[in-house]
């Protein structure tokens, strides 16, 4: 559902303009809490069909509608939190209330054992702050690739490393089936995306699975 949503939201314009940069959760690293450009709940969540209660704030810096906060934990990666911001309280004093026992009622692991992916973890200063979605660029970022909630690889890159190493993966993707047919449903679709809008968006927003391979 948040992938149809998400290009709903941007065919609504040529230059692909998410209305507002999100919040990210936060991942602790070795000590070292950071913030997290990946949404590795997002999956269960949609397999489980949670959606925000009522009572839920839901904000233009935050579509999803929760915040979690994870770590990686003997070389796994695991769930530490997941909360709502509650309406009714001044934006200086936030209330926020878990969801955890809506999301794992029968004591589920919090290991993240249903996913798989790249999670991308910025770690130093923001160069360039970009007003949507997870655009803002760092000075350096780290890359957790994860299968089944098992951290099998752990990257460390400036910024520049970084740009190379996407694009490899990336020009890699492209020769891919799964992404010639989403390119082609793009340009050939009801907005007839332009080929280089339909490539930013993809390489966006497939970065977490292309960068786990």
């Amino acid at each position: 559902m948040f992938k149809y949503l998400l290009i709903i939201l941007l065919s609504l314009s040529s230059q692909l303009v998410f209305a507002t940069a999100q919040q990210p959760d936060t991942i602790v690293i070795d000590g070292n809490e950071l913030p997290l450009n990946t949404n590795p709940l997002d999956d269960y969540i949609e397999s489980k069909g949670w959606q925000p209660p009522e009572e839920a704030s839901i904000w233009s810096s935050n579509w999803r509608g929760y915040i979690a906060k994870w770590e990686v934990i003997a070389g796994k990666l695991t769930l530490i939190e997941a909360s709502i911001l509650l309406k009714g309280h001044p934006i200086d004093e936030p209330k926020r209330k878990t969801i955890i026992s809506d999301l794992f009622p029968k004591n589920h692991s919090l290991v993240a054992e249903w996913y798989s992916g790249a999670l991308i973890v910025p770690d130093g200063e923001m160069t360039n702050y970009v007003h949507m979605g997870y655009g803002s660029e760092y000075s350096n970022y780290q890359i957790l690739r994860v299968n089944k909630g098992i951290v099998i690889e752990h990257l460390s890159f400036t910024s520049k490393q970084f740009e190379a190493y996407q694009n490899r993966k990336f020009q890699s993707f492209k020769e891919s089936e799964k992404f010639k047919k989403e390119f082609n449903e793009l340009v050939t679709g009801k907005d007839k995306w332009s080929e280089e809008d339909a490539i930013h968006f993809l390489k966006s927003f497939y970065s977490e699975y292309y960068l786990s391979l």
